[in-house]
């Protein structure tokens, strides 16, 4: 009897176990099948995600007033918080314009991951190899300038944190006239431009004060260097700006002279200091324009036309009273 009653007792307890393990076994089937459905879902959308950004991208800047754009592509950088926009194009709208007015070969948007240790999330924009160009022409249709147009609002739309970083890598600024004789196109090139702090938040910096610092060549002869502190916030116009443009070979701009003034520049070097500031509603400046060691008749060639001899004669004159004269012996 005891070995029978014992035997009855122990079976349901060995079906239990055995129930249980069936569903362990069917439990940790299915988690496995979970985790991998979730798994390729995850690479799928990682895969599919640079098209989804190409394409959110692409609609809000054919979205942009009077001067939409487009980009060739885009790259993910997910561990920096970071994407990377690939040959950007603005172009004026109906424009009969055969440049554009802002292309750059890459825009990095991207997380700065510094300011979360300050519980901040702020972003940072890299401009790589920048170039505007700003166009003169004898129609609105044959001109651009970017006018009417509010391109802070895309930049929120495509990165929507705000921007503490601005860096500008090899940049170029040009001011062309297709259609003047001759054609005109006075460029900045080679410029380098850092901004920081444009958050404008104690928590990030020691100040409340903005920086800007800037670097480049004018015409490929000249340098120009500036400097910028401003209090963005300030209830009125706060800043301080110290600018200087030297050494710059006045024969590389004589198609803007002979063009605009009609008047030849032979020789000569044009610099420009500046300082410019702005505090409590009192604004003071300082600019000094020097022109050295300028020529500009050449007789032997404008004597054939004696209004352009005497209109250069005119200029001349005027340039020196800008002339900082060599003191070499």
């Amino acid at each position: 009897m005891d070995d029978a009653i014992g035997t009855k007792a122990t079976t349901p307890k060995l079906k239990t176990a055995k129930s249980g393990f069936r569903l362990r076994h069917v439990f940790e089937g299915r988690t496995k099948w979970i985790l991998l459905i979730v798994l390729v879902a995850l690479v799928a959308f990682r895969i599919a995600l640079p098209y989804i950004v190409k394409s959110y991208v692409n609609r809000t800047l054919a979205d942009i007033p009077g001067y939409p754009g487009y980009i060739d592509d885009v790259d993910m950088d997910l561990w920096r918080g970071a994407y990377v926009i690939k040959d950007l194009n603005i172009e004026k709208v109906d424009a009969k314009v055969p440049v554009p007015f802002f292309s750059s070969k890459q825009i990095d948007l991207s997380i700065e991951w510094s300011a979360l240790l300050h519980a901040s999330l702020v972003g940072k924009i890299k401009f790589i190899d920048p170039r505007i160009s700003f166009v003169q022409g004898p129609t609105e249709k044959e001109s651009q300038n970017g006018g009417g147009t509010n391109f802070i609002a895309t930049i929120k739309k495509l990165f929507p944190v705000k921007i503490n970083r601005f860096d500008v890598q090899n940049g170029e600024v040009h001011f062309r006239n297709f259609h003047s004789n001759p054609k005109v196109d006075i460029h900045l090139d080679s410029l380098f431009l850092h901004a920081s702090n444009l958050t404008n938040s104690k928590s990030l910096s020691k100040t409340l004060v903005a920086t800007v610092d800037a670097r480049g060549k004018v015409m490929g002869t000249g340098r120009l260097k500036g400097h910028l502190d401003i209090d963005p916030y300030a209830a009125q116009p706060t800043f301080k700006l110290d600018f200087q443009v030297e050494q710059v070979e006045l024969t590389t701009i004589n198609n803007f002279f002979d063009a605009y003034a009609s008047i030849d520049v032979k020789s000569g070097v044009f610099q420009m200091y500046s300082e410019v500031a702005a505090a409590d509603g009192n604004f003071t400046r300082y600019v000094k324009p020097l022109f050295k060691d300028m020529t500009i008749l050449d007789v032997s060639k404008d004597a054939k036309n004696p209004l352009k001899l005497i209109w250069q004669a005119l200029v001349a004159g005027v340039a020196a009273l800008f002339t900082n004269h060599s003191t070499d012996v």
